[in-house]
């Protein structure tokens, strides 16, 4: 006689891809409590419910894992080695939630990715990086400059944490709150031959331009002003900039006029003391500044630590955020 054939049929093997995760709970709460009936109250199921889950446990083990007694239900010595492991196992499960709903500001070292084009960079980024260096020490930054469409869908994958600028709401799916509204000043060399607080038309159009460009509502703001007014056409532009980088020194080197964004404006005079500002003839209607997030991040610690210090760095004023439209 084959001595094989008097070994003990083992189970297959488990694959974890088609076990219920929900059954490891139940084991364990009637490990503890030694009830089925208070098994079921501790983990929210009714006694049925968890004698079903009892029964598909069993079947998976190949095992009675429980016995009934007098005493109540006692653990088989399969069950009794499988406790620790599945213990320590749902304690992993707990702790990676955890993480996830939980967000220490003062220990994480997580990269955050914002979407922000050069004006943010110049405007919003200095302020918002000295609030979160000092309740954040180690947490790193990542900017991220790209158009709004690529930011969607950067933004539903989870490349990308939240996008900052002066875009129009993302629409189904995304998060939008108001930050700031803006509008538009001119600044010039401190010696341009136009010397009034506030330009009169004939000042502003029979000077040559400077235009800066980006991507966002803030240029649609502006040239949408003068299009209505028909005015447009009459600018004398001699120069059209997609980027702000460089547009302090051109102005410091020559006599152009730049329409520009308030706040980008101040940062420009604030590192060239040869600039100076002045009114607009005309008035630009403000538009907003928002952050904007996906529906994956509204609930990730992080993500909520992050809009939290930007709102708080940054707003204007009170506002809710919304899905889909600005606070």
């Amino acid at each position: 006689m084959d001595a094989r054939a008097s070994l003990p049929t083992l189970p297959p093997p488990m694959n974890i891809n088609t076990v219920d995760l929900n059954l490891f709970l139940v084991f364990q709460a009637i490990y503890v409590t030694g009830s089925v009936t208070v098994a079921g109250e501790k983990v929210c199921m009714t006694q049925s419910a968890v004698s079903n889950a009892l029964k598909r446990l069993r079947e998976r083990f190949d095992d009675p894992l429980f016995v009934r007694t007098p005493k109540g239900m006692v653990p088989t010595p399969m069950a009794k080695q499988l406790i620790g492991l599945v213990e320590e196992g749902l304690a992993k499960f707990n702790q990676a939630l955890d993480q996830v709903r939980r967000f220490d500001p003062a220990t994480s070292d997580r990269l955050f990715r914002i979407a922000m084009n050069d004006v943010g960079q110049l405007v919003v980024l200095p302020r918002l990086m000295s609030a979160a260096r000092a309740q954040a020490p180690h947490v790193q930054f990542e900017i991220i400059g790209t158009s709004p469409e690529e930011t969607r869908h950067l933004m539903a994958d989870g490349g990308v944490d939240l996008a900052i600028g002066s875009w129009a709401p993302m629409g189904a799916g995304f998060h939008a709150q108001h930050l700031f509204d803006e509008t538009f000043f001119a600044l010039m060399h401190v010696d341009h031959h136009i010397r009034s607080e506030r330009m009169s038309f004939d000042e502003y159009f029979g000077a040559e331009h400077l235009a800066y460009r980006p991507s966002g509502a803030s240029d649609a703001a502006l040239q949408s002003t003068l299009m209505a007014a028909d005015l447009l056409a009459r600018r004398k532009v001699v120069l059209t900039a997609a980027h702000s980088l460089g547009l302090s020194a051109l102005l410091s080197e020559s006599r152009l006029v730049l329409t520009v964004p308030c706040r980008l404006g101040q940062a420009m005079m604030a590192s060239r003391d040869q600039l100076r500002s002045a009114q607009l003839p005309f008035e630009v209607p403000p538009f907003s500044v928002r952050q904007q997030w996906h529906d994956r991040a509204h609930a990730d610690g992080g993500n909520i630590w992050l809009r939290e210090l930007t709102l708080a760095t940054l707003h204007d004023g009170e506002t809710a955020a919304s899905p889909g439209e600005p606070g």
